[in-house]
């Protein structure tokens, strides 16, 4: 007959639950990835893109109406349009997810982050900008060439891109002028970029000028940044709104720079970035995943997104109560400067 002791069940509290925790809420995504294959009817933006995609394989044109994305993705749209509905579906919904909890070491946290659940729920793209930021982060301070590959990864979709090849960028020119050579990183991130970009112009050399013309708009709904979304709100509009905009994203870059004393480091201006960027969506702060490296971090996470998953749930549509989501990036900023593990490292590229 078993005999339960104090120990033994404590081990249970701390393994078996924690294990039978995740598989309910994996068995929520997978339950949601069903209903819509069985409903043949996946999320409004998913089958947007899905359409842009079935309109480039028709070789007609891909830019007009909500088609926002430069040809690379718009590619990829077509890849997953060329899919059978049901694998389609599944992969485009499941995948982002995959990758968010593989990234968080398989941790049951990262399920219940609320823009990785606006992500899924909404279909959305922003996995490719988490993944280049992972795989970029992890080879920052050495120099090779894949670092500069997984880097061009995040600019698949530009807005995510800005923040990470600035920041490298600086990197670059530091070893360059230290050393005299030139980044193996740098390298790698044209190679990849020529790659991604290279293969587009071959389909439409004009992609370029006709994307930029269809610029997409300020939404109230869309926007993350506490900075950009507070402006709307305030009913600033015009030169007015990016004047004070300029002002705040200046003042609030040097208040930072002279808090930490000049050693940022890339977590801490990502997170800026999205309290800054008027450019960034409430999905896709999916990218600050890979910056959530304590516990503290990865709770105080979820704990700020419970308003933002309230809303996902009670009041979806309701573009008024998505505010909710620009306290997000500014709590992680602040849990991560109260911290104070942030510093400058140096690209480490050998002279001579």
């Amino acid at each position: 007959m078993a005999t339960f002791t104090k120990k033994s069940l404590k081990e249970a509290a701390t393994t078996i639950l924690p294990r039978l925790f995740t598989l309910l809420l994996l068995a929520a995504y997978l339950l949601y990835v069903g209903f819509v294959i069985q409903h043949d009817q996946g999320p409004v933006d998913y089958e947007t893109f899905m359409q842009i995609g079935a309109r480039f394989l028709r070789g007609q044109e891909v830019y007009g109406e909500n088609s926002y994305y430069p040809l690379p993705f718009v590619m990829i749209f077509a890849g997953f349009a060329a899919l059978p509905r049901p694998a389609s579906m599944a992969v485009w919904l499941l995948l982002p997810v995959a990758m968010a909890w593989w990234i968080s070491g398989w941790k049951p946290w990262v399920l219940l982050f609320a823009p990785l659940i606006a992500h899924f729920f909404g279909g959305q793209t922003a996995v490719f900008g988490m993944v280049g930021l992972w795989g970029y982060r992890q080879r920052q301070e050495k120099d090779h060439f894949s670092g500069g590959v997984w880097l061009a990864l995040t600019l698949i979709k530009p807005q995510l891109g800005i923040l990470p090849l600035s920041w490298a960028a600086t990197r670059w020119w530091k070893a360059f002028r230290d050393t005299g050579r030139i980044s193996k990183q740098f390298l790698g991130w044209m190679a990849a970029i020529i790659v991604i970009y290279g293969v587009s112009f071959l389909a439409d050399p004009g992609w370029l000028s006709k994307w930029l013309s269809h610029p997409r708009p300020l939404f109230e709904r869309a926007l993350a940044g506490l900075v950009p979304r507070g402006l709307v709100m305030l009913g600033i509009h015009g030169w007015a709104y990016w004047g004070l905009w300029m002002i705040v994203t200046l003042l609030s870059f040097f208040w930072i720079l002279k808090y930490v004393q000049r050693k940022v480091d890339l977590d801490l201006m990502t997170l800026w970035y999205f309290c800054v960027s008027p450019l960034v969506h409430d999905y896709d702060l999916i990218q600050v995943i890979p910056l959530l490296n304590s516990r503290r971090l990865q709770w105080g996470a979820v704990t700020l997104g419970i308003p933002t998953l309230l809303v996902i749930l009670f009041a979806y549509g309701i573009d008024q109560a998505w505010a909710v989501v620009t306290i997000i990036a500014p709590g992680l900023l602040i849990l991560k400067l109260k911290e104070g593990a942030y510093s400058t490292p140096s690209l480490k590229i050998q002279a001579g």
